[in-house]
């Protein structure tokens, strides 16, 4: 039986004080070190969502290769693991000798699992490039040396396994094209579904009486909405704001404008406490602000229930660094934000400064650890709430759920005739494509579709009508009486 654990793992690469926050995989052998390498080599450009994804794979590879140490036939352990994700490990009769006890998986995460996989055996082959198998003379755990002999038992049937074993090319061809191998569980092709907007007849119960518990008004969670709703951020942006980040609108006086900048790259404040050893204000990004001023690093990198993801897109640098602006619409909701930041901030100010020891804007202010930084997870159960004191039910499918106010953000922008261009710019994506998700029209506005397109029939020439096929009910009912009087 394989008997692992993830967990995380803070490692140094040099004599220097810089360490790496990543997971680990641990083993009764200690940590799959291969699998460290891997990710130290890719710290710097994908996220630790990612690391965690890739650790989990391997994994589950481990598992699987640890129940089935028989093998002779070097391609079938990979085959058969890729079926297994997809069929799970137990009998009809609920048996399983192999121990494994898995569960079928859906298609798209199987994929993403050998994905992840190919990716780390293409990246072992490119590193240790010899033709002889290094497992013979591998140094290191014995968990180290099966994952050295499997991405060398890849790299030498990759011709083959292309086609039973990576199911890349199924999740990343073009839109009309045909792969040549037909998965039997692979679960069935549907039209791209459009996630559902926050009820727009709502939002402004939900701000206004969900945050209020009997006398008392959430602020806080206001205001995150407010961003998420009213400006178009994803749910995670907010948690990297500071408390100068917001200021008055210059340009419009009585509405917030508020940049949230990039974790890391983002120009650090002008805190007057940011001091370099000769006393003189110090200057930098974020990253270089947390780590000096806090001993924090960007809540991107963390790996805890405190991280906060960025997922990147477009950047502004007119105001220094490089940030998101939040751009309202309705342009209220930045005056409204406005209004209730200042009743934040006396709450914020009646925290002792030493329970505050960070610059993020959003914080437990009633709850311990007070002053703390807020979490997101707290938020998604305050929101889900909120939802519920205004008699909605949480859920994605209703749009009552965290993500379906950027839907609402990006819904309102079309339906107000803004231009693909500008509404790019708006919600920060990188190009034009990235908005669809969020515009296209849901069920609703297909049924509406329809029903103007019946109007525009009956307004029709009988000549062009006449083309068009007419059902008249009452006398189809009529032909099928007899049928249904026949039969019963």
């Amino acid at each position: 039986m394989f008997e692992s654990t993830v967990t995380r793992g803070r490692v140094f690469t040099d004599e220097t004080g810089i360490s790496y926050v990543i997971p680990v995989l641990l083993t009764i052998n200690g940590p799959v070190e291969v699998l460290v390498d891997y990710l130290l080599e890719h710290w710097d450009s994908r996220s630790p969502a990612w690391m965690l994804k890739v650790v989990r794979a391997v994994r589950l590879f481990l598992d699987y290769v640890d129940a089935h140490p028989g093998y002779d036939d070097e391609q079938a352990v990979f085959v058969n693991f890729r079926q297994r994700l997809l069929t799970g490990s137990i009998s009809v009769t609920g048996d399983d000798p192999s121990g494994l006890w898995w569960t079928a998986r859906r298609f798209g995460e199987s994929s993403r699992i050998i994905i992840n996989l190919t990716d780390f055996f293409n990246w072992w082959a490119e590193k240790y490039p010899g033709k002889h198998n290094p497992a013979k003379t591998w140094v290191g755990s014995r968990y180290d040396r099966r994952l050295a002999e499997a991405a060398y038992i890849y790299r030498r049937n990759s011709a083959f396994l292309g086609h039973t074993w990576s199911t890349v090319q199924e999740t990343s061809r073009t839109p009309g094209q045909h792969s040549g191998t037909r998965y039997r569980h692979k679960t069935p092709r549907v039209e791209q579904e459009v996630p559902r907007s926050f009820p727009e007849s709502r939002i402004l119960d939900l701000i206004l009486k969900g945050f209020k518990v009997g006398r008392r008004y959430n602020y806080r969670d206001m205001l995150i909405t407010l961003l998420l709703n009213g400006a178009g951020f994803r749910m995670s942006e907010p948690f990297h704001l500071y408390l100068w980040d917001v200021m008055e609108d210059p340009s419009h006086k009585g509405r917030a404008l508020v940049l949230i900048h990039h974790p890391t790259w983002g120009a650090g404040p002008l805190d007057p406490k940011w001091v370099d050893a000769a006393g003189n204000q110090r200057t930098g990004n974020r990253a270089e602000y947390l780590a000096e001023r806090f001993g924090l690093a960007p809540r991107d990198w963390d790996l805890s229930t405190s991280a906060a993801g960025w997922k990147g897109g477009m950047h502004e640098t007119q105001f220094g660094g490089y940030y998101k602006q939040a751009y309202w619409f309705v342009p209220e909701f930045g005056e409204l934000f406005w209004d209730i930041w200042h009743l934040y901030m006396e709450q914020v100010q009646r925290i002792d400064p030493a329970l505050r020891h960070h610059p993020f804007a959003f914080l437990n202010t009633a709850r311990d650890p007070k002053g703390a930084p807020y979490k997101i997870g707290k938020f998604e159960e305050s929101h889900a709430d909120a939802v519920r004191r205004i008699g909605l039910i949480p859920a994605m499918h209703f749009g009552t759920h965290v993500h379906g106010h950027r839907h609402a953000y990006g819904t309102r922008l079309r339906k107000a005739g803004v231009s693909k261009e500008m509404i790019r710019r708006f919600m920060h994506h990188v190009d034009l494509q990235s908005q669809d998700v969020y515009t296209a029209a849901d069920r609703a506005e297909c049924i509406e579709h329809l029903a103007k397109a019946v109007d525009r029939l009956n307004t029709m020439s009988a000549e062009l009508r006449a083309q068009i096929v007419k059902v008249n009910r009452d006398h189809a009912s009529n032909l099928l009486s007899p049928s249904i009087h026949q039969y019963s």
